[in-house]
């Protein structure tokens, strides 16, 4: 590998301009096949495998039409009103929502008595959507609003709760990232002295992010891409295509120093460093890659695509590094560097020299003389950071825990006040193999309903024969027994109309009445548990032995009541007592069972995924180091780093601390499994770079407490640019409007900044004094059979 990275920068130190060619005409048709088959992100949620998917995708089977986006518009009427006093005003609304192009239907408050409140000061329209959950047109959405704030006059409250209502992140790059690349930018400038130097790493990461965001939205058509995933793809794009070229470059200006031509430099420093930005990225891309055994199709939509972004952000910085590098000439770096290679060039100093008198050295040197005080006092920092883990949850973004400003929080607390805070999680029962529906069960619908039609028609016949008969008796004149019977006549016609046209309404009831008549008797019998509110027959098949029960629990969605309540629905037992057949099924679903399901998915994978990459970890270590205790002293500090990075998202974003978060609530249930495979390969590259130099001063003198302090001081500086680099990127997204961006954001900058300062450039020195030569020893059985891999690449001699 060192040998091919050598004649690769070589080439393109000398090919510059046609590198950069390359990469130009890479981009123009990476945009130009996106522009063809982009398609729009999806904010959807779904895991194959689950009961709640099961049986949602069951629903779709038994009943396509069912299976679409939906939403509401609540309306509240201010004190002293009701309801019906803005009929015309609502009225008007659902109108115009029905007009929306991506709008099924919509169903006024008036024209379903069950979305009204009891005292009448609350009422939702329900609207139906063409689109899927979590899918639906940003321009419906927008109209959607827009009727909203016309309706929201006279008094009337009017806001817009489930699938109305937009989750997609907002801009991908805002000011906040902006500021996190100008932070960034002056890292670089500080550390490598000139403008054109820093902005080389800046070039490189734009075009890693310009390469994979274009391949990414060329694969629309074939993929589902997620709303978070260009975000956390762009997150990572600048990140490590920023890291990846400082590590290079500052190679590059030792080789310099070391007195070497600057082809020769360039070549070398992507032999060695570039070899180490390699064997980097390729940990990062293994991690985020493994997040394909959660078996979550979004999840693994989110890995590939990060996966993929750090290859190309590693591709990016060897080629285009030596490419720019060679274009620059001595305009590199500013004129106090350029005259200290000037001279260096005349009497070199060796490569790899340490300068005692930098802080780095200095700081090295201090923790080497105390390093179990220094140990236990970041012990004791991480974990006071870690303690509130304990209290973790996850969850998935809901109305229930949205900001309070916002419309779809609004809209639940008023549904909550209006009919009881289980009415925004309803649950949907899909019932199977019920007894069929039979003749005599439709003949006795049937019957019912005509017994009732039967006594409606003769009460209405009696009143009007009141009022006919009492109108009568009032009559004088010869006009007025005309008119009287023209009226009487015309009275008769119109019942006999309204009569016929009842009539075959009732064969419609009777036959759908019918249908869900064994349906309904289960949905009888839901009603009657604790926990049960309502429940009430929503559709059936033809035959009547399949259909859906709509439940609204008496608890909340995130309550463990309403769990509980699923997990007895899905009981065996349960379904034993249904019906008159022990095969009576119940299948739950609904936005309550898909959250817990997911929720229990995600929470289960969480240590399957750890214990992955806590394996890889020790493999990739040993293999890199030739060393047992390096690579178990490497992961543990990763471990303390994910404690303190998930404390500090709980108290952040779960318990609202600092006001970071807009509504504190459950920490999304894919970002720590998100946040671990990111952080991890993060931190392997500091462990890489930094022990790498240690590695290379014991193997020179076989001093390990020299090796230490002297790999620190030369290590040191690029890792804590580094270090400051990524956080400044990552924090940066905190202001996104987002809170599943901002977390990441948040908790990334968060892990990056225990894991580099006070893991890798704390701890790690300490630990490696104590540990000695020792930390060098390998088994000569595990010798014999682990590959030879130097990190660094070919040391070549000038």
């Amino acid at each position: 590998m060192g040998k091919f990275l050598h004649q690769l920068g070589n080439y393109a130190f000398n090919n510059g301009w046609k590198v950069i060619g390359a990469w130009l005409i890479t981009i123009a048709l990476l945009g130009f096949l996106a522009t063809q088959f982009m398609q729009p992100t999806s904010n959807s949620i779904s895991i194959p495998g689950t009961e709640a998917q099961k049986a949602l995708d069951r629903m779709g089977e038994l009943f396509p039409d069912a299976g679409k986006g939906s939403g509401r518009f609540v309306f509240a009427a201010p004190a002293g009103k009701t309801i019906d006093d803005y009929k015309q005003q609502i009225d008007e609304a659902v109108k115009e929502t029905k007009a929306i192009d991506g709008v099924a239907t919509a169903v006024s408050p008036f024209e379903n008595p069950m979305a009204m409140s009891k005292d009448r000061t609350i009422a939702y329209a329900q609207v139906q959507l063409d689109g899927a959950n979590g899918a639906i047109d940003e321009s419906t959405l927008d109209a959607a609003s827009q009727v909203a704030q016309k309706a929201r006059t006279n008094g009337l409250t009017a806001e817009m709760g489930g699938d109305l209502t937009s989750e997609v992140p907002g801009e991908i790059l805002g000011v906040g990232e902006i500021a996190g690349v100008a932070i960034a930018l002056l890292v670089l400038l500080m550390t490598l002295g000139s403008l054109v130097a820093a902005g080389m790493p800046l070039a490189v990461a734009l075009v890693s992010v310009g390469t994979s965001m274009a391949g990414l939205f060329a694969l629309g058509s074939v993929i589902d891409i997620s709303a978070t995933t260009p975000v956390l793809a762009v997150m990572l794009g600048l990140a490590v295509g920023i890291d990846y070229s400082l590590f290079i470059i500052s190679k590059y200006r030792t080789y310099l120093l070391g007195g070497f031509t600057k082809q020769d430099a360039a070549a070398k420093a992507v032999a060695t460093a570039g070899n180490a930005v390699i064997f980097a990225a390729a940990t990062v891309v293994i991690a985020l890659s493994a997040l394909a055994i959660v078996q979550v199709p979004f999840m693994t939509t989110m890995g590939l695509a990060g996966a993929a972004t750090v290859a190309i952000a590693a591709v990016v910085a060897v080629t285009l590094i030596p490419a720019l590098l060679g274009l620059a000439g001595d305009r590199v770096f500013g004129g106090k560097t350029r005259s200290t290679i000037a001279a260096a060039a005349k009497k070199p100093a060796a490569v790899g020299h340490v300068d005692r008198k930098t802080f780095w050295y200095k700081w090295g040197t201090a923790i080497t003389k105390r390093p179990i005080i220094v140990l236990v006092a970041a012990t004791v920092l991480i974990t006071t950071i870690a303690l509130p883990v304990r209290d973790l949850q996850l969850g998935l973004p809901t109305d229930e825990h949205a900001a309070a400003s916002s419309t779809e929080r609004k809209a639940y607390d008023e549904l909550a006040k209006g009919f009881g805070v289980g009415f925004n999680g309803p649950l949907l029962v899909v019932v199977e193999n019920l007894p069929a529906v039979t003749s005599a069960d439709r003949a006795a619908v049937r019957q019912q309903l005509e017994q009732q039609f039967t006594t409606k028609v003769a009460e209405a016949a009696a009143s009007q024969e009141a009022i006919l008969t009492q109108r009568a008796a009032t009559l004088v004149t010869a006009e007025e027994f005309a008119q009287f019977e023209q009226d009487k006549a015309t009275a008769i016609a119109q019942g006999q109309a309204e009569q016929a046209e009842a009539l075959v309404q009732l064969e419609r009831n009777a036959e759908q009445y019918a249908q869900l008549l064994q349906v309904k008797k289960v949905a009888d019998r839901i009603a009657t548990l604790d926990g049960v509110e309502q429940a009430l027959p929503a559709l059936a098949t033809a035959d009547g032995t399949k259909g859906a029960i709509q439940i609204i629990p008496k608890t909340a969605p995130s309550d463990q009541k309403t769990n509980d309540l699923i997990a007895y629905l899905r009981s065996s037992d349960y379904q034993k007592q249904l019906g008159d057949s022990s095969d009576v099924t119940l299948a739950v679903t609904g936005s309550t069972a898909l959250q817990n399901d997911i929720n229990t998915k995600l929470s289960g994978a969480l240590p399957q995924y750890l214990a992955v990459v806590v394996g890889l970890s020790l493999v990739l270590l040993v293999v890199a180091f030739r060393s047992i205790l390096v690579p178990i002293k490497a992961t543990l500090g990763f471990l303390l780093s994910v404690l303190a990075m998930f404390g500090a998202l709980v108290v952040v974003f779960q318990w609202g601390w600092f006001g970071i978060a807009e509504a504190p609530g459950p920490i999304v249930s894919f970002i720590p499994i998100i946040a671990i495979g990111i952080l991890f390969g993060l931190a392997m590259d500091y462990e890489f770079f930094l022990v790498s130099s240690m590695h290379e001063s014991y193997t020179h003198h076989k001093d390990a407490k020299k090796a230490v302090v002297d790999g620190f001081g030369l290590g040191s500086k690029v890792v804590t640019a580094a270090g400051i680099i990524m956080i400044a990127v990552f924090a940066g997204f905190i202001t996104n409007h987002d809170v599943t961006v901002q977390a990441i954001g948040f908790g990334l900058a968060v892990g990056i900044l225990i894991d580099a300062f006070v893991v890798r450039m704390t701890m790690v020195p300490a630990a490696m004094t104590l540990l000695g030569s020792s930390a060098w020893w390998l088994p000569k059985w595990l010798d014999r059979i682990v590959p030879h891999v130097s990190i660094e690449g070919e040391q070549e001699k000038k």
